[in-house]
């Protein structure tokens, strides 16, 4: 009970049946790897992830592979749709959500996550303390995942997340996301309006 209120206190939240959560909020740089039988994409995204409010964003030129772009995708869980949008050209397209929230970045520890132990980055007093875990799940489509992730030990920072698929018609996939400069809390809000052309 006291290391619960201690990691309520320092902003963190941990979900019912999770071993850690990442906080509810924040900002990160991610680096994604994707790989399937037809498919190969490399991309460096930025991420808003605002589980308050059950939404997150993400933003970077999809279809060249290049961070530096105009159009973001709002994925609002709340109220089941995603927004594509691209400022420059000013369209929208707007599509229905399958799945959960709480399923779609795996940055929390479910409670039935195996530990794989302890992971450090870097060495002697600079070292990044990790702990990294595997477990299993079902995509909203009814395809199996097996999840393994590390994060840090202090905080539950996403570092790296790797999640291999099998079944399905797009056949077995490799999804790998390492975070970077991460930062908890919202910036700028801002970037969760929908544009009126939308």
């Amino acid at each position: 009970m006291i290391l619960q209120a201690a990691l309520l206190l320092a902003g963190l939240s941990l979900a019912s049946g999770s071993i850690c959560c990442a906080p509810r909020q924040f900002n990160a740089f991610q680096h994604v790897t994707y790989v399937n039988s037809s498919t190969t994409l490399r991309a460096l995204y930025f991420i808003v992830y605002d589980a308050v409010n059950e939404r997150f964003l993400v933003s970077g030129d999809r279809s060249n592979n290049k961070f530096v772009g105009t159009t973001k995708v709002i994925y609002d869980y709340r109220n089941g749709l995603a927004y594509s949008i691209d400022a420059l050209a000013r369209t929208c397209s707007k599509y229905s959500l399958q799945g959960q929230f709480e399923d779609q970045q795996s940055v929390c520890v479910p409670s039935d996550a195996v530990s794989l132990g302890p992971f450090f980055y870097g060495y002697n007093r600079n070292r990044l303390n990790s702990q990294s875990y595997t477990y299993n799940s079902t995509t909203a489509d009814g395809r199996r995942q097996n999840v393994v992730t590390t994060v840090t030990e202090s905080d539950c920072v996403p570092v790296v997340v790797t999640r291999t698929t099998t079944g399905g018609g797009e056949g077995n996939s490799l999804y790998i996301v390492g975070y970077n400069d991460f930062y908890p809390g919202i910036r700028d809000i801002t970037v969760f309006d929908i544009p009126p052309y939308c």
